[in-house]
């Protein structure tokens, strides 16, 4: 095909780089009137469907309220709000009128965010990316949604909550309905208790109870640790009623380890029912694993499935009786008093790093023995991100089948140094166990410029390169063949485990439009929103092209499709093949922009991320995305002040994007940690 003309560049420069038209207002606090008073004044004198922006760290110490309003409450661009004893709550008294709230990117020492309802009509709850930090031994209010009346649909993501419920029958993240519908999802929520020992309460508590009160929740991806003697996952219907209500629960995913007694999910209906699916979640170091009981004298059932579990406990599970359980498939240590099981249930030892990291090893027989039918129908259906409790692909591996628990093992992380015993001219070799011997494997890397460790030196090695296959070893090699390879370099390596996400592409007559070649995959075809990753590869397609690389998403007029892109704006040569990932957006798979707050100098982004942040061992690998702007110049990471920056050598202005993968193992396994941010 032709190189383009200026018109197609014309165009694709306004897709990309075209912002939506947004009639709403933002208020910056502190700022100008009518924010230069009180925060409380800022938001008493913005309209509905208004976003205000808090722009000091603070602390601040006014509790907030947002009585019977729609806004959008969060942090300003570089901003980390901190709420000290204060919290907020977004409430209605009655009437008619709907609410759409959204609060985000906040932290709290000591306080709590809860957003209730009691109107007839629909409240909406967006609550994301808020950090609840409470000292060990403190009560924590934690966050709560509450359906009084009316219905509330509520989104509560990537938040992180350390502290203790307030009580045996609340939670440090509490979703109930007590009158009103409730349709709830919690995903990828992080919860920690701060004592050591077990303690009253749950983890999340979902809460079901009352006249009119009915909903489903969904509950994916989330980790829980510490005993709770609830549960760390608690599913309750009818406490403190005696009037049968039923609804359902979606519990995939998810993530528990106690500390060496109280329960890790637990289901307890009164009167009424509880429709359940358990389904791929990891439970370890507790006493009962999943405890289906009654509340006192009640008689409700639940009813559902139980598959594709990891349990290890004193006592796996328990089912009182008069409780209808599907159940297959699952790892069990531990007895299973009153279960019938099904014949694909496995009693071996699981395998697992350990039980504090409980990630499968490769010995492990949970690989590849899930029922991949049912968890993948279930995705679908309860329209669940296709990604496992690290935010990762769900399914992959050669056979596509998916593993027991909220982990799929197949990825690896590792870091290459160059030295005189890996360099032959422009390349270095590769010896890890992870990919040696291994053809079929993905790599996807960065340059790293000083590998975490400072002070130190930084190699700089942004020149454009790719990753090659043979004689039974990975190397990485310049796509100029006429620039050595220098000593000490480092670059993060991420191997993909096989399976849908991951693929070859070859540019060709039939892809090739000037600098881009269209990717063809049904994992990333008219799918804007993937994270795509990006690796030059000699034998997928043995021709050199020496030029920076790059993704971009093109759509006008039609179904869209994903690019490869040559960044420079030079030709793409036919031939030149790739290694290309891709994965729904999740906290560690996200795609993030250079703003004039986030980038120092003129040329260092600086992430801010969970993982990553005063983790210098961390390994993140990073793709440019295409902004119609050419350069000829590549980008490195290294890490410093705390924070990994992506350095791009021909700057960094205003709405430079990279796709970003953080691998939580891989952290893990380096730092010997749970949480980044103190929470271990």
């Amino acid at each position: 095909m032709p190189r383009p003309s200026n018109a197609f560049h014309t165009l694709l420069l306004a897709t990309v780089l075209a912002a939506p038209a947004h009639a709403a207002t933002t208020h910056v606090w502190p700022g100008a009137a009518p924010c230069d008073g009180t925060l409380q004044a800022c938001i008493d004198a913005a309209s509905d469907g208004d976003r205000v922006e808090i722009a000091t760290d603070g602390p601040i110490t006014q509790s907030i309220a947002l009585h019977s309003r729609s806004l959008t409450l969060t942090a300003a661009d570089g901003a980390a709000p901190l709420f000290s004893n204060a919290g907020i709550t977004a409430y209605s008294t009655g009437g008619s009128a709907d609410m759409q709230v959204s609060i985000s990117r906040l932290r709290f020492a000591h306080g709590a965010v809860s957003a209730f309802y009691s109107g007839t009509g629909t409240a909406t709850f967006d609550l994301r990316g808020l950090v609840f930090d409470d000292a060990p031994g403190a009560a924590s209010g934690g966050l709560q949604v509450i359906a009084y009346t009316g219905t509330v649909n509520a989104t509560v993501y990537d938040n992180r909550v350390s502290g203790l419920p307030q009580s045996l029958d609340s939670g440090l993240i509490r979703l109930a309905a007590q009158g009103g519908t409730l349709n709830a999802s919690a995903l990828y929520n992080h919860v920690r208790s701060t004592s050591g020992s077990g303690v009253s309460g749950a983890g999340i508590l979902v809460d079901v109870a009352g006249s009119g009160s009915t909903g489903t929740v969904k509950l994916h991806a989330n980790e829980v640790r510490g005993s709770f003697y609830r549960g760390g996952i608690y599913l309750s219907e009818g406490l403190f009623s005696s009037t049968p209500v039923s609804y359902g629960a979606r519990v995939y995913d998810n993530v528990v380890v106690g500390s060496g007694d109280g329960n890790g999910i637990g289901l307890t209906p009164n009167f009424g029912s509880i429709d359940a699916q358990l389904v791929n979640n990891t439970v370890t170091r507790v006493e009962y694993g999943v405890l289906y009981s009654h509340w006192d004298t009640g008689t409700g059932t639940t009813t559902g499935l139980l598959k594709n579990n990891l349990v290890r406990a004193t006592t796996a599970v328990y089912a009182a009786v008069g409780n209808s359980i599907s159940a297959d498939y699952n790892l069990f240590n531990g007895p299973t008093p009153n279960l019938v099981s099904g014949p694909h249930t496995i009693t071996a030892d699981a395998a697992l790093v350990s039980d504090a990291l409980p990630r499968l090893t490769a010995a492990s027989p949970a690989i590849d023995a899930a029922d991949t039918s049912t968890l993948g129908l279930g995705l679908l259906i309860n329209g669940l991100p296709v990604t496992d409790a690290d935010g990762l692909r769900r399914i992959k591996g050669a056979t596509n089948k998916a593993d027991i628990g909220a982990y799929e093992y197949g990825d690896a992380s590792f870091l290459h140094t160059t030295s005189a015993a890996t360099i032959n001219g422009h390349i270095s070799w590769i010896d890890d166990p992870a990919v040696n011997d291994a053809p079929s494997a993905n790599l996807f890397a960065v340059s790293n410029a000083n590998a975490g460790v400072l002070p130190s030196d930084l190699v700089v090695n942004d020149d454009a390169f790719g990753v090659w296959y043979a004689g039974g070893q990975w190397s990485l090699f310049h796509e100029n063949t006429s620039i050595a390879m220098p000593a000490n370099a480092h670059y993060d390596v991420f191997s993909a485990g096989a399976g849908g996400g991951t693929f070859r592409h070859v540019a060709s007559a039939e892809t090739i439009n000037g600098p881009f070649s269209q990717l063809s995959d049904s994992s990333v075809d008219n799918l804007p929103d993937r994270i795509v990753l990006l690796a030059q590869d000699f034998n997928a397609g043995p021709v050199y092209n020496p030029h920076p690389v790059g993704v971009l998403y093109f759509a006008w007029g039609g179904p869209g499709a994903w690019l490869v892109a040559n960044l420079d704006d030079a030709d793409m040569p036919a031939g030149a093949g790739f290694n290309v990932y891709a994965q729904e957006p999740s906290p560690n798979a996200f795609r993030v922009t250079a703003t004039a707050a986030s980038v120092v100098g003129d040329s260092a982004l600086m992430l801010d991320h969970p993982l990553l942040n005063g983790t210098p061992c961390a390994q993140p690998v990073v793709t440019r995305v295409y902004d119609a702007t050419p350069v000829t110049g590549g980008f490195f990471v290294y890490y410093g002040a705390n924070r990994w920056i992506i350095y791009a050598r021909d700057g960094m202005p205003p709405g430079t994007a990279f796709n970003v993968l953080v691998n939580p193992a891989q952290v893990a396994a380096c730092a010997d940690m749970i949480f980044a941010d103190g929470f271990d």
